[in-house]
């Protein structure tokens, strides 16, 4: 549990932090970062309004805590899932406190092959992908 609240805490404020920084620094230029692409601020909306629906803030909460609580019950009874349920969690605070705060996230790398992401989107990526390989070894190891 250790690990789970640990990531909750520190990925949200490591992300905006990092996103105060870019902000500040990179409001209105980029920064290349060569063949693989740059640094700039780039303005996403959430993936539920990017599909045409219109949340509101209480059901983007909802979901989070719904999300949360299942994820707190797994980390619980898989111990190895804590710290990847943590950065899962920690990345979609960030976003759910982003929007709200902001109407839209704030993306600042930009590569050539992907779209924009921020720290909160690699948290996001590694947390899931985490939790789905830790269910995969349990159940193996239970069959």
């Amino acid at each position: 549990m250790t690990a789970l609240a640990t990531g909750l805490l520190l990925i949200p404020l490591l992300d905006q932090a990092l996103k105060l920084l870019v902000l500040r620094g990179l409001a209105s230029t980029t920064v290349l970062l060569g063949p693989f692409g740059r640094l700039e601020v780039v303005r996403s909306r959430v993936w539920l309004v990017r599909s045409g629906l219109q949340p509101k803030l209480a059901t983007v909460w909802s979901v989070w805590f719904v999300a949360a609580g299942s994820l707190a019950l797994l980390s619980g009874a898989l111990p190895s899932c804590g710290g990847f349920a943590g950065a899962l969690l920690g990345g979609s605070l960030s976003h759910a406190l982003e929007t709200a705060l902001r109407g839209c996230v704030i993306d600042y790398v930009r590569p050539r092959f992907w779209p924009a992401f921020n720290l909160a989107d690699v948290a996001i990526t590694v947390g899931a992908l985490g939790v789905l390989t830790q269910i995969v070894i349990a159940t193996q190891a239970a069959w």
